[in-house]
């Protein structure tokens, strides 16, 4: 397998060979793939909610669901009654 880096990534890799936290190509490619699976598991752990369709679904899967939260409004009187 041959691995291409960009020049900004060779310094990385010579700096990390002079500083003795890596010894072969291997420890890179191992770094590499941990790397990766540590960003797909953060993608699993927070997946993007779905879109609530209307107002009472978006409630009712709210995190504040089943808290027994009160809810009041004014009532002003913006309206006029004849």
């Amino acid at each position: 397998m041959t691995v291409h880096l960009k020049p900004e990534q060779e310094q990385v890799v010579g700096k990390a060979i002079q500083a003795g936290l890596i010894t072969t190509a291997d420890d890179v490619v191992e770094v590499g793939v941990e790397t990766i699976r540590q960003r797909l598991e953060a993608r699993v752990k927070a997946p993007i909610p779905p879109v609530a369709k209307n107002l009472v679904e978006l409630f009712a899967n709210s995190p504040f669901a089943g808290l027994d939260i009160d809810f009041e409004r004014d009532k002003g009187t913006g309206r006029v009654e004849l």
